[in-house]
């Protein structure tokens, strides 16, 4: 991994600190600068009652994977706060949900990000844009 893509491996572990994350069973696949991969099995309690994917399991996958990407800009970590974030839905989906995001363009604090989530045959099931204030680390 060249210096220009590399990303502290606390970025990796944040999920990690994130109750919510834990509970929705989310994973980082990989990370890179100003893009992040993360996945999550869509458990029976985060289906509708037509037993596919609830929107807002998605659009939770879709939330933490930008706010992720946005993350990946900084070294040290810094803390990632959504500002705005709109999500279209455009399929449905069961298994495993894929999604990927990546910065669009980034200022000092405010980073604008897109991503896409996808179901386990690579179909399109949402996308969403989001804008994100970084913040510096606690101390």
């Amino acid at each position: 991994m060249s210096s220009a893509s590399h990303v502290p491996k606390e970025t990796y572990e944040f999920t990690k600190q994130i109750p919510f994350s834990q509970h929705l069973g989310i994973k980082v696949d990989a990370l890179e600068k100003g893009v992040a991969r993360l996945s999550m099995a869509v458990k029976p309690e985060f289906m509708t009652s037509w037993g596919t994917a609830h929107g807002g399991s998605i659009l939770s996958l879709l939330d933490i994977t930008l706010s992720m990407t946005a993350r990946t800009l900084y070294d040290p970590p810094r803390s990632i706060m959504t500002i705005d974030l709109s999500t279209q839905f455009i399929g449905t989906a069961t298994g495993l949900l894929r999604a990927e995001g990546r910065v669009m363009k980034a200022g000092q604090t405010t980073i604008f990000c897109e991503g896409e989530a996808r179901d386990e045959k690579g179909e399109l099931v949402a996308k969403a844009i989001g804008t994100f204030r970084a913040r510096n680390p606690k101390t």
